[in-house]
């Protein structure tokens, strides 16, 4: 790039010039922006001045900076899921592009609280799953569950990262969940989050804890950490 205007900083000019090959970019279905090196030959500058812009634009929302993994296109349509009822609510782990990663599964003393939810003796040992959910490669979702010992030794690690807990209770236990409790609050994301979404402390987070139970017995509950800049629910209220 040449001609730059002597008046204006150049990275403010190769900023305005990345926005049109973002939206480019964006429309051509590709995810991941293109590298520092790139930039630097394209524009002949100095890599400060390519991080400026870079910069820039991620502080505008358009772009993602993932450290140890390069620079990715943020989608502009955040993703969905309708919480209305329990089948629609867990197609949303189906939804296309996502990939999974078990980050942890075992057996652990319950937490206190999770011991009354589950009908369990405080203490008494329960299976723990922590799944990350990605889409396009990007991390968007950590899931902490919590289930009763006797089901979560049963269950493969090719299983847990292939198919929701609906569907493992359904076809794996024969069990239909028939009954599910979600609440939803923000919060602000923890040093462990903001690791693992990829995401700076105190980046905005929905926090959805969740109750699923089989008639009246309480099988699995536990929370998901979600990425409140990629993420919205809806319900649809009806007065009949």
């Amino acid at each position: 790039m040449s001609n730059y205007n002597p008046h204006i900083p150049k990275y403010v000019q190769i900023a305005e010039r990345l926005r049109k090959k973002v939206d480019e970019m964006y429309k051509e279905g590709k995810e991941r922006f293109l590298s520092d090196d790139e930039l630097i030959n394209m524009f002949n500058v100095s890599r400060m001045t390519i991080r400026q812009a870079v910069q820039l634009l991620v502080e505008e929302g358009l772009l993602q900076r993932i450290q140890g993994k390069g620079t990715f296109i943020v989608r502009k349509d955040k993703l969905k899921t309708d919480i209305a009822k329990l089948d629609t609510f867990f197609r949303g782990w189906y939804l296309k592009n996502f990939h999974v990663k078990l980050l942890f599964r075992g057996s652990v003393p319950c937490p206190e609280g999770i011991d009354v939810k589950l009908g369990v003796k405080p203490g008494e040992e329960v299976y723990q799953v922590k799944r990350l959910r990605l889409s396009e490669g990007i991390p968007i979702v950590i899931d902490n569950r919590y289930l009763l010992k006797k089901y979560g030794e049963q269950i493969t690690d090719e299983e847990y990262v292939n198919y929701s807990f609906s569907h493992l209770f359904l076809n794996k236990f024969d069990m239909s969940l028939t009954e599910g409790e979600i609440e939803i609050e923000a919060v602000l994301a923890n040093e462990e989050i903001s690791t693992v979404l990829g995401v700076s402390v105190g980046s905005p987070i929905l926090y959805r804890s969740v109750d699923l139970k089989v008639k009246d017995e309480c099988v699995l509950t536990g929370a998901s950490s979600y990425r409140g800049d990629m993420y919205k629910y809806k319900s649809v209220l009806s007065l009949e």
